[in-house]
């Protein structure tokens, strides 16, 4: 009918199918999918594969309308984020009118390989944090846990044994493989699309060697994502990394009180940011994002990084020196290389994302039983950390401007 469009609406969801997602692509193929395949590549904004008929992306409350859908039974729909990707059939769009998806099961992202593609992560684990349990918390299923040599999508490696002296192993599941065996492993590393490092209470110097952190810089120009919390600033204060921004780690550990700090609104994520956490009730105030255990280790950022959340006010330490601290941060790597040559991205949190300093031996860090032992809630701090984390695993961008759909 003259001025009336055939569209399709809906929410997309991470695995959980309640947590909305922001900037996913939503699209209908004319073309049968490529592969994507395991490992480092360069994924940058602008294209998906399937040749497109029309497209869309998703705004700070997951929903979509996709309009000029293709009228008809059996059509097919992919929703993505980076190396996330699940491709459903619509039984039926009808012409000129909304064609709502009111199942939220249906626009969900792909828990398990049987439904879609999920990128390959490896997570090494310590005593200062619990970033293992997000991937289950968020809704991927625990067929997709499995050793290094498994099939699954995550993948677990021991980080350091903390403290130096009666050192106590990093909590992992028995036969779990060393985090040495992976950081001193190019193409082992270059075979995961995301490295998630989670912070050993300390910088362990002993295990990260200059040949170690080559390959884990080299892995994100390739293409690869790494997420690193606290004492991982060390991947990042020597080497090209360090250029990005001002780090100041320290084995002292200087903490902060805990937040609320501020979301960096002055750039088109960020703005997104700020509105999806009040969206998902992660926070109550526009602008302000929760942390319970902050630390300050790193204070202005340069050009070719991009801060997301930093504190209130100026550190009294820092007077004439620094300005106010960053606590979230992403570099797209290279570093200071054009965007449209820029193909991963690095980011660091200084922050523990839950409540304890060296968390106990027994708790919700992985042990035999993972992912069963992870709660199933998340908290405000890990709602934030989600959107972050589905950021980190999309397509490359210049951060300055706004993201844009494929091209049809």
């Amino acid at each position: 009918e003259p001025g009336r469009s055939t569209t399709v609406t809906g929410v997309v969801t991470a695995p959980n199918g309640t947590l909305p997602l922001y900037n996913a692509i939503v699209y209908v193929p004319d073309a049968p999918l490529e592969p994507l395949g395991d490992g480092a590549t360069c994924d940058r904004c602008g294209s998906v594969s399937g040749k497109p008929l029309v497209s869309t992306l998703t705004d700070v409350n997951g929903r979509f309308e996709l309009r000029d859908v293709p009228i008809g039974d059996k059509v097919p729909l992919v929703i993505q984020i980076g190396k996330w990707r699940r491709q459903i059939e619509l039984p039926t769009v009808q012409r000129c009118v909304e064609n709502p998806l009111d199942d939220r099961n249906l626009t969900r992202l792909p828990r398990n390989r049987r439904e879609g593609d999920i990128p390959k992560i490896a997570v090494t684990t310590g005593r200062c944090d619990q970033l293992a349990c997000l991937l289950p918390k968020l809704g991927l299923d625990a067929e997709e846990f499995t050793p290094s040599d498994g099939a699954g999508r995550l993948h677990l490696y021991r980080g350091a044994a903390h403290p130096r002296s009666a050192p106590i192993p990093a909590p992992a599941p028995s036969g779990t493989r060393d985090a040495t065996d992976l950081y001193g492993d190019p193409a082992r590393l270059k075979s995961y699309d995301i490295l998630m490092l989670s912070c050993e209470c300390g910088e362990h110097e002993e295990t990260k060697p200059a040949e170690a952190k080559a390959a884990l810089y080299d892995f994100t120009t390739s293409g690869g994502r790494v997420f690193a919390s606290h004492f991982h600033y060390t991947w990042a204060d020597t080497g090209p990394l360090s250029e990005a921004a001002q780090w100041k780690g320290s084995e002292d550990n200087p903490e902060n009180p805990p937040g609320p700090y501020l979301v960096d609104r002055s750039f088109p994520k960020g703005e997104a940011f700020a509105q999806w956490l009040v969206a998902v009730d992660a926070t109550d105030k526009l602008g302000e994002v929760p942390i319970a255990q902050p630390r300050e280790n790193v204070g202005a950022v340069y050009s070719g990084a991009q801060r997301w959340v930093h504190s209130k006010t100026q550190n009294a330490s820092w007077k004439n020196e620094a300005p106010q601290a960053t606590k979230y941060m992403s570099i797209n790597t290279p570093v200071k290389r054009p965007a449209a040559e820029q193909c991963g991205k690095f980011v660091f949190a200084d922050m523990h994302l839950y409540g304890q300093d060296v968390q106990p031996v027994t708790g919700a860090l992985p042990d035999d039983d993972f992912p069963r032992s992870c709660s199933s809630d998340l908290t405000d701090e890990e709602k934030a950390l989600a959107f972050l984390f589905f950021d980190l695993s999309s397509c490359v961008q210049d951060d300055a401007k706004p993201p844009t759909k494929p091209i049809n």
